[in-house]
């Protein structure tokens, strides 16, 4: 499980959020691979192309707030991308999970319980976080996996309407 202690720069919240980011993307575009029913893969993929603008949404967030800023490859290379918001890695969860994606409704179940994981992430260490800059970016953070979540719930229903 991934432990911050409320005093980490928004330097660093905004790498560790970005790494969960691309280590979720890494999860859905594998996993949309080794999808047998093609529906199930095309969600998938969608899914981690989500997950691509959330890691752009951070990256702006962290040239906002760094005054020397380095660039994007630089920034990438310093970020662990294997890990996910659950704190399993990436290999990890598509082991423990693969089982899981025998179907879309079973993706959705999935990917929605994934969001709600990085939603709370992010709100639970917004409420201990002390400094103002580093809150704002997880509160921010957690209403765009609230989004998501919301997005997958549409989702849903669509595929129970059908």
């Amino acid at each position: 499980m991934l432990v911050l202690t409320g005093e980490e720069t928004a330097q660093e919240v905004i790498a560790l959020s970005y790494g969960l980011e691309e280590g979720l993307q890494k999860f859905y575009a594998t996993c949309a691979d080794m999808a047998v029913e093609p529906e199930v893969g095309r969600l998938l993929s969608k899914l981690a192309e989500i997950e691509v603008r959330h890691r752009d949404k951070l990256f702006d967030a962290y040239l906002a707030v760094e005054s020397n800023p380095i660039d994007r490859k630089s920034f990438e290379a310093e970020v662990n991308t294997e890990m996910t918001e659950g704190g399993l890695s990436v290999n990890e969860l598509i082991e423990r999970n693969q089982p899981e994606f025998s179907s879309s409704a079973a993706v959705l179940n999935f990917a929605m319980m994934l969001e709600a994981q990085a939603m709370d992430l992010y709100m639970r260490y917004a409420d201990k976080c002390e400094n103002s800059t580093v809150k704002a970016i997880l509160f921010n953070m957690a209403e765009e996996e609230k989004a998501h979540l919301n997005s997958l719930g549409n989702l849903m229903g669509k595929q129970v309407q059908q």
